[in-house]
C-alpha cells in the first residue's frame, strides 16, 4: 500500500519537475535576450506635462500666450531647448519640450500661464503642471547633433486617447517590445507617446522624418505581433460620443517654437 502511494507521488511530481526545468531554461534564454545597457543620462530630455485650465481662463489665454512665446524663443536662442509646443484639448493643456543638459520644469518655462491653471494635488507641494511618463518612442536621441532638426517642421501635432485601466500594463509591454525590437525602424523619428493616469498623449511632427542612424535596441527577440492594430484595439476605452475619430483624436496646437 505504501509502495503504491509512493509510486503515485512520483508519477505526479516528475512532470512538475520537468516543467520547472523547462521554465528555468526559458527564463535563462529570456535574460540572454535582454540587452540592457548601463544607464547614462540622456543628452536631450524629452518632457511632457499636463495641466487644467481654471473656469473663465480661456478669455485670457490668448494674451498670456503672447507673453510666453518670447520666453520660449529666448530659451531656444540660448540653446537651452531644441523645441517646445503647447496643445489644448477642452480645458486641458499639454506641453511638449526638449531641453538640453538639465530637465526644465513647465512652470519655469510657462510662468505667465500660472494664474490660469488649477492646482493639481499630490507630490507634497502645490503644482500647476504634472509630468507625463514617456512610455514609447520611435527613436531616441543619440546626441544633441543627431536630434537637432535641420529645419523646423511644417506642423506640430498631437493626439490623445484613453486606455482601459485594466489594460495599461499590457499596452506598455507591447510598446516596449516594439520599441526595442525595431528601434528607429518605424514611424516618425520624433514620435513619442506619454501617459498620465489612463490618458495617452501622442506627439508627432509633420512631415515624418525617417531615422537616419541605426542603433541596437534592448531586446534581441522578435515577438512584436504582425496584426498590431487588432492587438491594440481592445486596449482603448471608447469615447462617450460619436464625434470625431473612433480612437486617437487630434488636439489643437496653440503655440510652438
Amino acid at each position: 500500500m505504501t509502495k503504491e502511494k509512493h509510486q503515485t507521488h512520483e508519477q505526479i511530481i516528475q512532470p512538475i519537475q520537468a516543467d520547472s526545468r523547462r521554465l528555468a531554461a526559458q527564463c535563462q534564454r529570456d535574460v540572454v535576450a535582454l540587452n540592457m545597457p548601463v544607464y547614462a543620462p540622456p543628452s536631450v530630455h524629452r518632457l511632457v506635462f499636463r495641466s487644467h485650465l481654471r473656469s473663465m481662463a480661456m478669455d485670457r489665454l490668448s494674451d498670456k500666450l503672447d507673453q510666453v512665446t518670447p520666453l520660449l524663443s529666448k530659451q531656444l536662442a540660448n540653446d537651452q531647448i531644441l523645441t517646445a509646443s503647447l496643445f489644448r484639448w477642452n480645458d486641458q493643456l499639454f506641453f511638449y519640450c526638449e531641453s538640453l543638459r538639465t530637465k526644465l520644469g513647465a512652470s519655469k518655462l510657462l510662468t505667465p500661464l500660472e494664474d490660469l491653471l488649477e492646482t493639481w494635488p499630490g507630490d507634497g507641494t502645490p503644482r500647476r503642471w504634472v509630468p507625463m511618463m514617456n512610455i514609447f518612442h520611435y527613436s531616441r536621441p543619440l546626441s544633441v547633433d543627431h536630434w537637432r532638426r535641420s529645419e523646423a517642421p511644417e506642423e506640430y501635432t498631437a493626439r490623445i486617447i484613453y486606455l482601459r485601466p485594466e489594460m495599461v500594463s499590457s499596452y506598455i509591454f507591447y510598446h516596449f517590445q516594439l520599441q526595442e525590437e525595431q528601434p528607429g525602424a518605424l514611424g516618425s523619428k520624433y514620435g513619442l507617446i506619454s501617459q498620465h493616469e489612463n490618458l495617452l498623449f501622442f506627439y508627432m511632427e509633420k512631415p515624418d522624418i525617417a531615422e537616419s542612424e541605426s542603433y541596437a535596441g534592448h531586446l534581441k527577440t522578435q515577438h512584436t505581433p504582425p496584426n498590431w492594430g487588432d492587438v491594440m484595439d481592445p486596449h482603448f476605452q471608447p469615447w462617450p460620443d460619436d464625434e470625431g475619430e473612433r480612437l486617437w483624436r487630434p488636439i489643437e496646437c496653440i503655440l510652438a517654437v
